[in-house]
Parts: structure tokens; sequence; C-alpha cells
């Protein structure tokens, strides 16, 4: 996927959408949506972007981190979020799931990059794009279960570990 396409889906599923992120980032929504469009004059900047997928966090937006993970396949990486930078809380049943589909996804993925003795860079970048997910997903459940194991522990005994 090309990096403005990204950027146009992230903007696109923003609440209140180009005119409100407009505003946070200290633009007029006509600039950004000419930025994102990759219209000749104009340009996404990196500081932007940074803070496009900050308030995207911030705002629990659907696949905040699109911009980055777009940006890291294209250069062949794989962005492996941090845990408990943007979890919605302890494990969950759901967190669990959700690691069981992308772990399905991935071995499909690589099945299908295998089937004829062949694997094209399209199924690479698929198969990479089905890791960077599955590891994703499983770190929620990791940092789930350590804010579980955390909140189970005395005030005290937190104290001392963080000192």
């Amino acid at each position: 996927m090309n990096i403005l396409d990204a950027a146009r889906h992230l903007v696109r599923r923003f609440p209140g959408g180009i005119e409100c992120l407009a505003i946070r980032l200290g633009k007029r929504p006509s600039t950004l949506r000419h930025e994102v469009a990759g219209s000749d004059a104009y340009k996404l900047g990196l500081q932007d972007a940074e803070l496009i997928t900050q308030l995207a966090i911030e705002q629990h937006v659907e696949n905040p981190l699109q911009l980055l993970n777009v940006l890291a396949t294209n250069c062949g990486a794989v962005l492996i979020p941090l845990p408990g930078l943007h979890d919605g809380g302890g494990a969950t049943f759901e967190d669990l799931a959700a690691t069981a589909k992308e772990f399905a996804e991935f071995v499909a993925a690589t099945s299908s990059a295998v089937a004829d003795g062949h694997v094209t860079g399209n199924e690479l970048r698929d198969v990479d794009r089905e890791l960077s997910e599955l590891i994703g997903c499983a770190q929620r459940v990791r940092a789930g279960l350590a804010a579980i194991h955390a909140a189970e522990k005395p005030a005290a005994l937190l104290e001392r570990e963080a000192a």
C-alpha cells in the first residue's frame, strides 16, 4: 500500500474526519486534504504523520498504527508495537481470539506463498504484514496479563519493585 493511501484511510477514520484532525494539527482542512492526496505543492511531513498517529491512538481510532505499518512494510521491516502504549486494558478472551485469528492468517499467507514453490515480493510482504499483526496481538495478550499481575500485587511491593 502507498503511504499516502494509508494516511487517507487513517484520516477518514478519525472522529470528526479531516476537519477535526486539521484543527488538532493547526492546519486548514484543505491543506491537510491536499497533503494526504499527494498534490504536487503539498507534502505530509514526518512530524505531522507522527502526530496523526499519536492522535489516532489517543482517540482509539481503528488501526492507529497504519501509517507506521505501511512505512515499515514498504521499507522491508516489521513494526512491533510496544505493550502498554495503546492497549485497551486487561487480557481478554477477545485478545486471545484475535491472536489465534492472526496466527491463522499468518499460516494462510505463508501456505499461499509457498504453494507454487516460488515466493514473490508481494507474497513476502503479505507474510510480513501478517507476522507483524500476529506479534502485535500476542503482545496485547501479554500486556494484559502483566496488568492483571500488577493489579494483584500490594502497593508497597510495587513501590519497592519500581525503586
